[in-house]
């Protein structure tokens, strides 16, 4: 079924049609991304492609390279089977060959932030806790287990995942977080709105962006919305 409206419609359309805008943004936003990126190399994105399966990766994206493919059986150790599901997962070229990922959470609305702990099986759940706290100890918060697994626990799985890859797999890797704004086939939500939201949520999950260099892999990007029928960037 086609979406045509939302967060999942928007990043879809940025990767397809405007990937070169998206790219700019991306680099723009992170110094530390530009910095890694080969001179002349650009962005390689695998996710979300029109026409091609699958247009979400879980863990699998490690299947994508063959720099990566041994973090498949190591992250077993970390997080339950499949993982995650990601709205979009690139490729950086770094300097003297190295590869580095880009994952991508995409949200149109601040509602869509909240979010807490699905899993039942009590094997998962213990392996989910005990990686989320150990990303909570390494980027210095001290606040509570249960605002990371209850109020902000999508964030805190994308944060887990940073962790795990830069500092268990040594997969260079960067998050972006693309808040859409103003977008009026949802639910409008305003840069102020979202400036305000991120405000909150990182105060009460305590990231301060200046207690670890983890956190400079961390990219909060806020594109304009999409308009008219030829879906024209603002």
């Amino acid at each position: 079924m086609e979406i045509s409206k939302g967060s999942q419609y928007l990043i879809e359309t940025y990767v397809n049609h405007f990937s070169r805008d998206l790219n700019n943004r991306l680099l723009m936003s992170s110094p530390s991304l530009l910095s890694f990126l080969d001179k002349d190399k650009n962005i390689i994105w695998h996710s979300p492609l029109e026409n091609r399966t699958p247009t979400e990766y879980r863990n699998d994206f490690l299947d994508l390279y063959d720099e990566w493919k041994s973090a498949q059986s190591q992250i077993k150790d970390y997080w339950p089977a499949q993982g995650p599901r990601w709205d979009g997962i690139a490729m950086v070229q770094g300097k003297g060959g190295t590869k580095g990922l880009l994952l991508v959470e995409a949200k149109a609305h601040v509602n869509e932030m909240t979010s807490k702990i699905k899993a039942t099986d009590p094997h998962s759940i213990e392996l989910i806790k005990r990686t989320i706290k150990e990303t909570k100890t390494f980027l210095g918060s001290e606040a509570t287990m249960h605002t990371w697994l209850h109020h902000y626990y999508q964030l805190s799985n994308r944060l887990a995942y940073l962790y795990i890859l830069n500092e268990k797999m040594k997969i260079p890797t960067w998050l972006a977080l693309v808040n859409f704004v103003d977008d009026e086939s949802h639910k409008p939500t305003p840069i102020s709105q979202w400036m305000n939201h991120y405000q909150e949520v990182f105060e009460e999950m305590d990231i301060n962006f200046n207690s670890s260099n983890l956190l400079n892999r961390l990219v909060t990007l806020y594109p304009d919305s999409l308009k008219g029928d030829n879906g024209g960037v603002e």
